[in-house]
């Protein structure tokens, strides 16, 4: 005999039918030349585990010895075997496609719990377009569940969707309630119906409403999981405002004839409501991994380790801020707790809930204080409603955090040293805020005074919370392990959230453009210089310009990273042109007393 012959043999034994019913167990033959017979095992191949045996003699074919091993009753036997999972999930058309986008690929499935997943991994390298095996220069390009039950598909990801959750298109997981059109749809049309102009529907102002909310038509991609087109989508209004601000921060374009077509009453009432609105939202909201990372590094903090190299297993990359951002977080930790695991996180929810309220009353004040009310009340508004808004607090990052911090800034633009103190800040939380040093340096020009101010509140800042490197007691190796976990970590990330991965093609400008963004940081400042006039919208037109530059360079992007730039790009773009007021004219004259905003003369 052979092997094959005494499989079929074992298979024959009336006692092992109900167990070759199950698709998953499987007989095996060893031949025993001192016996002269063949071992048949059955075994089920999913627990792997041996449920009978036999042995049938070679020379006879004759069947002895067959026991069905107690755990062959307690067992759960999957209805579908592995070969046939398998089967079903590449015959689905968007896994067909995928792989024929790969070279060779091998397929292996697991089983838990009713459902199959099916694993297709191609002899490639590199965390875009598949997540990388660990153990192999190899990646999954496409995961499939398989209900055991049904055969029916739980679940297709391909692509990016296999190694990336935010790209499997999940409304609930990023903003929860603030993806549904209803609610972003509302806030989007308040936001609209405030600021456009009805008189003149081919105007700037409806342009650049228009464009801001444009992000919306890339994020509707995102929600339905698709990557590519998501991305190169968000980038044309990234341009536009690059583009636009860089004219206004120049004088070209710069006027705006009204604020917004509704009465200030009206303003200050919608902005109550979409307040209320926006919190309680966040009481039933979730919190993504930076929130979590942060109040972990607070934890951190609180038991005296650093939070650089320590963070917990489930978020290791969450120490890539700045120390302020976890110190922020501890009055939260302490007065709400922490369970250590990733759950609801009221600290995280608080802090989100404070930097949001923060930022609403910083630019109502800034909006007062440079043009008046009705330009408060408009800045109140439109943070308010703008839907990235809603976005960024629904999902608790710290990206809320650095626009209260923003809004603060241009509050207290006046002072260099509260402009030192803000640039500071926005450093010790999120790095990236040190590219507005130069431009905010030098708003008052060359004085020596300013200079020195600015600088010192920059720094007093950073002095203060840098102490967390000491807390190993190893100050140069926390800081070079602060190094290694930001900024070297961001500049060797991987990822498909960025257009240079999406069109490999452009990937060779990724680094000349860097170099520019670098450059314009310093050219900016300077030119305004040589230009003389230096107001605070054109601060806040120059800010957007330098940001938004340095977010096109990125290898990640985000949508809460919109919020980054809402403080500069409304003031900018929202309040009317007044030269009579701080905002548009003489600076120190129009604090003290604010001046109605500029009105078109009529014809």
């Amino acid at each position: 005999m052979d092997s094959e012959e005494a499989r079929r043999a074992a298979s024959s034994v009336p006692q092992l039918d109900e167990l070759l019913t199950h698709p998953t167990v499987n007989p095996s033959a060893e031949y025993n030349s001192t016996s002269d017979a063949w071992r048949v095992v059955l075994t089920e191949e999913v627990s792997r585990t041996a449920v009978a045996e036999l042995t049938v003699m070679d020379d006879t074919g004759k069947v002895e010895g067959v026991e069905v091993y107690p755990v062959a009753r307690t067992l759960t036997y999957p209805n579908t075997s592995e070969a046939e999972a398998i089967k079903v999930a590449a015959a689905d058309p968007k896994v067909r496609k995928e792989l024929k986008n790969h070279g060779p690929y091998t397929t292996d499935a697991e089983y838990e719990d009713g459902e199959w997943t099916v694993h297709f991994k191609a002899d490639e390298s590199g965390a875009v377009d598949g997540m990388p095996d660990e153990n192999s220069e190899r990646k999954e390009v496409a995961q499939v569940g398989v209900d055991d039950e049904t055969w029916q598909l739980k679940y297709v990801w391909t692509g990016d969707q296999v190694g990336w959750q935010m790209a499997r298109g999940d409304y609930g997981a990023y903003g929860k309630q603030a993806n549904y059109w209803y609610v972003w749809g509302s806030l989007a049309f308040i936001f609209a119906l405030a600021f456009l102009r009805t008189d003149k529907l081919f105007s700037m102002r409806n342009l650049d409403i228009v464009v801001l909310l444009s992000f919306l038509v890339s994020h509707g991609f995102f929600r339905a999981g698709e990557v590519h087109w998501a991305v190169l989508l968000w980038y044309p209004p990234l341009l536009y405002l690059l583009g636009r601000t860089l004219l206004m921060g120049f004088g070209i374009g710069e006027r705006v004839e009204q604020t917004s077509s509704i009465p200030t009453s009206a303003l200050f009432a919608l902005g109550a409501l979409a307040s209320g609105f926006v919190l309680a939202l966040n009481l039933n909201s979730r919190v993504i991994d930076v929130g979590y990372a942060s109040v972990a590094g607070a934890d951190l903090i609180m038991d005296g380790t650093l939070p650089y190299g320590n963070m917990p297993n489930d978020v290791q990359t969450g120490d890539t801020y700045g120390p302020l951002n976890y110190l922020l977080y501890i009055p939260f930790r302490w007065l709400f707790g922490y369970s250590g695991e990733w759950d609801y996180l009221p600290a995280a929810h608080a802090l989100t809930a404070l930097a949001f309220g923060t930022a609403a009353l910083a630019l109502l004040f800034a909006g007062w204080r440079y043009a008046g009310t009705r330009c408060g009340a408009a800045l109140l508004l439109a943070w308010v409603c703008f839907p990235y808004t809603l976005y960024s607090t629904n999902n608790n990052t710290n990206d809320v955090i650095v626009a209260a911090v923003a809004a603060i800034g241009l509050a207290t633009a006046a002072s260099p040293l509260a402009r030192g103190m803000t640039v500071g800040a926005g450093f010790a939380i999120k790095l990236f805020p040190l590219i507005l040093a130069p431009l905010w340096m030098l708003h008052d020009g060359r004085k020596r005074s300013s200079i020195v101010d600015f600088i010192l509140g920059g720094l007093g800042i950073v002095l203060l919370t840098s102490w967390v490197f000491a807390l190993d007691g190893d100050p140069v190796g926390a800081v070079k392990l602060f190094y290694e976990k930001t900024l070297a970590f961001q500049s060797t990330r991987e990822s498909p959230w960025t257009i240079f991965t999406q069109l490999p093609v452009l990937s060779f400008l990724q680094f000349p453009l860097t170099a520019l963004a670098t450059s314009l940081a310093l050219l900016v400042p300077l030119s305004t210089i040589i230009a003389g006039k230096r107001t605070v919208r054109r601060l806040a037109a120059f800010s957007t310009v330098l940001i938004v530059a340095f977010q096109l360079t990125f290898n990640y992007w985000f949508y809460p990273y919109i919020t980054w730039l809402e403080p500069f790009v409304f003031l900018a773009l929202l309040p009317a042109t007044s030269e009579k007021t701080a905002l548009d004219g003489n600076r120190e004259a129009a604090i003290r007393k604010p001046e109605k905003p500029y009105l078109r003369p009529a014809r």
